[in-house]
């Protein structure tokens, strides 16, 4: 199954989403992370909740440019970027502090110090992403923020001090990087955005009453983000879809009829971002857009560890032990109560995977933008 596609550059319909979720459900999601060793915190909401089918148009348009205009490739191919800007929630935040060191040649990743403040129990797909799948000296400014929901105004985090994506695109990458700043350069033929973000919007979506009025909202504002990143220069657009966090513990210990909703959710979110990924390239012919499909990549994992060598060592992927699920000293922590060390579960809390899967993510994100 190819989980990874760069978008075609031809105008045409957009797909529709044609799933539309119903009945209860039970989600959970990333929150804000304190490391002493990859320390998470979380919190649960439980609610009903229907998604709409499809963004509205004012989620599926931006200004074209003129007829008249010559598109450029950017794309450099994997090997020619050197520069990353990642934006998302906790599944990418590696505690990044803008005032610290930035990333350089002998610490690619600035701060803190690798792998940083993960919620993985270990490195992390940016981590992964940055040191071991590059093809070049792959310098990362990580603005991911845990528990980070698109808008926090349309959508709110478990709480207000949650850095949205919208935050991290506004507050921090314009007027921190847009203007390739002596101390992190970067121009549009080199360098990447990469953006993991809606596990949190479908979960806390669940709270709001209004949440079919509020969904397509969220929609529109994040087709407007990246079009604020194309204004500041970036070409390169790397989109990761919501993984199957219906699968998650927390998910499970709902019931089947929770599960099935949430996965309807799912589905209606990734086929969202895939619009916007298809209308950015269409709109602007010389942006390059890649969706990688997490959802079918973790779907695979946890049905059959062992289809990748680096996820083989799991030998449990429906549960998690209470000792490991504020994260352990060592990656491959042993506590006789839990039965297995703690990288040989899949999940190391109740949403969280363990670091093998984001190993795995981070290589098949590199082998099919090699």
């Amino acid at each position: 199954m190819t989980r990874f596609m760069k978008t075609a550059f031809a105008v045409g319909a957009l797909l529709s989403a044609t799933a539309e979720g119903s009945g209860p459900s039970t989600v959970t999601e990333t929150k804000e992370i304190h490391k002493t060793h990859w320390r998470t915190r979380w919190h649960t909401h439980t609610h009903t909740h229907t998604l709409p089918t499809e963004c509205p148009p004012s989620a599926t348009s931006t200004t074209a440019p003129s007829s008249s205009s010559i598109p450029q490739d950017y794309w450099p191919g994997w090997s020619g970027i050197n520069r990353m800007f990642a934006f998302g929630d906790s599944y990418s935040t590696t505690g990044f502090n803008l005032s610290l060191t930035q990333p350089n040649e002998s610490n690619p990743l600035g701060n803190p110090e690798y792998p940083g403040y993960t919620a993985t129990n270990g490195p992390n797909w940016v981590d992964f992403l940055t040191v071991t799948y590059n093809q070049t000296l792959l310098q990362t400014v990580n603005l991911a923020y845990g528990g980070a929901t698109v808008d926090s105004e349309l959508i709110a985090p478990y709480q207000p001090t949650v850095l949205s994506m919208k935050d991290q695109i506004l507050n921090e990458f314009v007027p921190v990087y847009a203007d390739s700043p002596d101390f992190f350069e970067w121009q549009a033929n080199n360098t990447l955005f990469a953006i993991w973000i809606g596990i949190n919007d479908v979960g806390n979506a669940y709270a709001q009453t209004n949440s079919s009025l509020v969904y397509p909202l969220v929609m529109a504002e994040y087709t407007s983000l990246m079009d604020t990143l194309y204004q500041n220069g970036a070409r390169n657009f790397l989109f990761i879809n919501v993984p199957p966090v219906n699968r998650s513990p927390l998910t499970l210990s709902a019931g089947a009829g929770a599960e099935a909703t949430e996965a309807t959710d799912i589905s209606v979110w990734n086929a969202n971002v895939t619009h916007i990924a298809t209308n950015l390239s269409t709109v602007y012919p010389d942006a390059t857009t890649f969706v990688f499909d997490s959802n079918s990549l973790f779907y695979e994992v946890l049905e059959e560890p062992c289809a990748y060598e680096e996820t083989c060592p799991y030998r449990n992927t429906t549960e998690y032990c209470e000792s490991y699920m504020n994260g352990t000293p060592e990656w491959d922590t042993f506590y006789p109560n839990c039965s297995i060390p703690v990288d040989e579960y899949f999940w190391l809390n109740s949403l969280h995977p363990t670091f093998r899967m984001m190993n795995v993510t981070a290589q098949e994100i590199a082998r099919q933008l090699s």
